[in-house]
């Protein structure tokens, strides 16, 4: 034996003990069946009962294995970061159960993944914790638009003021200037050189009076009067048509008594302006419609009573909203909502747009938005979000598909990239 060891290559001697562990359980499975067909005498006559009556069997029985845990879904044999769908062998619970792993692979908690699939009819595809309210970033645009459409209509116009108590003396101008303002949200530096320039067409280069700003006056989104009025004056002197100003600056309550108008400015269309701001997730411009709204809190009984009490008919049952599906975080004040509630709220801002939500969103391929550093399919409309750790998309792919991906993990870039090529998947499908 020794000399076909040494002839035998050092991979095969590997195979030996194998081999010969093989056989000897074949012998064995082959003798016991033997054993069973033997007679008492021969039992007693054979070599393997020598010494004893009964010949024992040297392996140990194999244990029997305790039964399955119960699974975490409460469906047998379910994982519990499986989706749930109206068929256990749904091609999108499928697609999103890998989804999911993917997410998870990465760091991403499971609980902290809110998804909702569902058709242009109301029929829900698949989802996962579709009733958990997360936080929802620049998502919340969506709730403002809405608000903002539903209060001042998709032509209304912001008009903003320029009024004067005083007279013209030669290019002066002797007396206050006053700006009265509506909540316009894309008050510009363009626009105050664009004013520079009518006062000038009105001889005017000087003003000697006060400069004197209502509330309702935002200049770059600025929330506080005071601040947009210094910061007017300031690029009133420094443009190329310079205004000099020698008054101070004062915020007031009311238009002063004895007023004449010098300009009148009117700003884009609300949905125009809501297609700039959703475009370029313009947070300047969303918080000064927010606070023409009425701030945070308005939004959200706004939320509540329009969502939560006139749900659209034609959507599943299972998204149906309660009053805990929407709330405020207490310490950053910032929106809260299940996907379920997005839900609600695309299907109220579609119905809110003639059925076209792309008059107030983006859309992939199409013109410069914050879509354009992903790799969406064409033609999708949506708005993103992020936060730390979080990164929320809502929209409608081409073939009508509607999708709601409030997801966490560590590293956003890789979950930019499951996200797109999940959608992209999610169209494949049908």
């Amino acid at each position: 034996m020794l000399p076909i060891l040494q002839w035998l290559p050092p991979r095969r001697w590997a195979g030996i003990p194998l081999a010969f562990s093989l056989t000897l359980g074949a012998c064995w499975t082959d003798l016991s069946g033997q054993t069973e067909r033997l007679t008492g005498k021969e039992i007693l006559s054979s070599p393997a009962s020598e010494g004893s009556s009964v010949a024992q069997n040297p392996f140990p029985p194999i244990p029997t294995p305790p039964p399955p845990l119960p699974s975490p879904t409460g469906t047998p044999g379910v994982p519990p970061w499986w989706p749930r769908s109206r068929a256990d062998d749904s091609p999108y619970a499928v697609l999103l159960s890998g989804f999911l792993q993917g997410v998870a692979a990465q760091g991403g908690a499971l609980s902290q993944q809110g998804i909702l699939l569902w058709t242009a009819t109301g029929d829900v595809l698949a989802e996962h914790l579709l009733d958990q309210p997360l936080p929802v970033g620049a998502l919340d645009q969506l709730a403002i638009s809405l608000m903002a459409l539903e209060t001042w209509g998709y032509e209304h116009r912001f008009a903003t003021r320029f009024l004067t108590n005083g007279r013209l003396v030669g290019e002066r101008l002797v007396g206050d200037f006053i700006v009265v303002g509506s909540g316009d949200p894309y008050f510009t530096e363009a626009n105050v050189q664009t004013l520079a320039r009518y006062l000038r067409n009105y001889g005017i280069h000087q003003i000697d009076g006060d400069v004197k700003v209502l509330p309702s006056f935002r200049l770059l989104g600025q929330t506080d009067p005071l601040a947009s009025g210094h910061r007017l004056v300031t690029l009133l002197q420094e443009g190329n048509s310079p205004i000099r100003v020698t008054g101070s600056v004062s915020a007031v309550e009311q238009v002063p008594m004895g007023t004449c108008t010098l300009v009148l400015y009117t700003s884009m269309r609300l949905g125009s302006l809501l297609q700039i701001m959703n475009g370029s997730n313009d947070r300047v411009m969303a918080q000064t419609l927010l606070a023409e709204l009425g701030g945070m809190a308005a939004l959200q009984d706004y939320l509540q009573q329009r969502l939560v009490a006139s749900s659209p008919l034609h959507l599943d049952e299972a998204m149906a909203l309660r009053a805990e599906d929407i709330s405020l975080e207490q310490e950053t004040q910032e929106l809260v909502l299940s996907p379920r509630a997005l839900a609600n709220l695309w299907e109220q801002l579609s119905f809110a747009t003639g059925g076209d939500p792309t008059t107030v969103l983006p859309m992939a391929g199409i013109g410069h938005s914050t879509l354009r550093v992903r790799t969406l399919p064409l033609g999708t409309s949506a708005q993103v979000g992020s936060t730390a750790e979080r990164l929320m998309i809502l929209g409608q792919l081409p073939d009508g598909t509607h999708f709601v991906l409030l997801n966490q993990a560590p590293d956003l870039g890789i979950l930019r990239l499951q996200q797109d090529q999940f959608l992209q998947e999610l169209l494949a499908v049908n």
